[in-house]
């Protein structure tokens, strides 16, 4: 067999026979997409080439050679491409990573190289927002340079980011999510194919009421869906676009990356994105004005930096007793029970066995305490029967969960 290295020179060359540039237009899409009704939660499939920016991150394990997706994300140009900070809490590593281009379907696991038109490539440089919380979702958003360069074509080109003089976007306006999450709250694997859904965003104040998020989302956000749920993305969207039509220029325009979420598609949860626009400046001092102004619509002036909010100093929770939250999935495990646990890898890595599932008081998202009280250290307090017993009510009921749109998905059974 050929090494890695050789099949992907042999990928860029069959793809450059196609067009190597990624510095054309930006946004375009090279096939319409359907204007039915609007899986992600409640969307439908998107067509081959109707979303050509849109990339699949897939952590990659070596003792089996499989990848696993993992999050979306936007190709910027040829080598960086936009992401959620969040989908490198685990996985912070540049070789535990993949990169598939050009996708509308792809295979959970998979230990194949890709075949054309598809390509595949490997992550130089992660760049996780300075000022990410993980504990708030603040700054959630990270860029990803990409090696060797991925070569534009008719199945890969650049998605197009907003002006500097543009502000947020417009409220009320209907926008479209991508992804290959979960299309129901209670899967435990992403679906193999492309998912499209059209969404409103929705006013921050709206959102922040005491009904909805409670305070919990901040200026750099923006909120997309609707009031009754229904459509939404979920676990496994996390980094892919939020995009608006620029119905002047004919293209999309990235307003915002997948953020986070309580639960998926239901009423007054809507999802919660990083909008992009407040972080212009972070990324041209990444990727170079140079390289950003290609993929803004019209004129593009750099202003003075602005000044990100600073996380308020309490938040209260919407619900009592403490938030619950479901554990994220994880790889199969192929190796046997007994395999030892490994070590950091050295200069040279060495395969990795997957990590081990985790404890059921592993809280799956940042905020798994609520504000103004200490995080989980190690196993829980002794608590009284009735206490247990308040708890597991509130479980049953289903009443809290808060989702980071990441996945480290794997086969199990889901709970009825």
């Amino acid at each position: 067999m050929l090494p890695t290295a050789a099949l992907l020179v042999l990928a860029a060359s069959a793809a450059a026979r196609d067009n190597s540039s990624c510095d054309a237009f930006c946004g375009r899409q090279f096939r319409q997409t359907a204007e039915g009704s609007s899986r992600i939660v409640g969307g439908q499939t998107a067509t081959h080439r109707a979303w050509p920016w849109m990339v699949s991150l897939q952590f990659f394990t070596y003792h089996d050679n499989r990848r696993y997706h993992a999050c979306g994300g936007t190709l910027l140009n040829s080598q960086w491409l936009l992401t959620a900070a969040h989908c490198f809490r685990e996985k912070k590593q540049v070789y535990e990573w993949r990169l598939i281009f050009g996708a509308r379907d792809i295979e959970f696991g998979s230990n194949k190289p890709v075949k054309p038109p598809l390509q595949e490539r490997h992550v130089e440089k992660i760049i996780i927002h300075e000022r990410y919380h993980p504990g708030l979702e603040t700054n959630d958003i990270a860029l990803l340079k990409i090696t060797p360069p991925v070569l534009c074509g008719r199945f890969v080109g650049p998605g197009c980011l907003p002006q500097f003089s543009a502000g947020p976007p417009s409220i009320p306006q209907t926008c479209w999510v991508i992804g290959w999450g979960f299309l129901r709250e209670t899967d435990v694997q992403p679906t193999p194919v492309l998912q499209e859904a059209r969404v409103n965003l929705l006013d921050l104040d709206l959102c922040n009421s005491s009904q909805w998020y409670n305070g919990r989302i901040f200026s750099t956000n923006l909120c997309a869906g609707y009031p009754e749920g229904k459509i939404d993305t979920c676990q496994g969207d996390s980094g892919g676009p939020l995009m608006c039509k620029d119905n002047v220029e004919n293209a999309y325009v990235v307003v915002g990356v997948t953020s986070w979420g309580v639960g998926c598609a239901r009423a007054k949860r809507p999802g919660i994105y990083t909008s992009t626009w407040p972080y212009l400046n972070w990324i041209a001092s990444k990727i170079g004005y140079s390289a950003l102004k290609p993929i803004q619509l019209g004129p593009s002036h750099p202003p003075v930096p602005a000044a990100l909010p600073k996380p308020p100093t309490t938040v209260r929770p919407t619900v009592r007793p403490p938030w619950y939250f479901r554990p994220l999935p994880r790889p199969p495990i192929h190796a046997p029970a007994s395999r030892p646990r490994p070590r950091p890898p050295a200069l040279t890595p060495s395969p990795p066995s997957p990590p081990s599932p985790p404890s059921p008081f592993t809280p799956s998202h940042p905020l798994a305490h609520a504000p103004g009280r200490p995080p989980f250290s190690g196993r829980p307090h002794a608590l009284s029967f009735a206490k247990r017993l308040e708890q597991l009510m509130e479980i049953l009921k289903g009443k809290t969960f808060i989702n980071i749109r990441g996945n480290y998905g794997s086969p199990q059974t889901p709970q009825n």
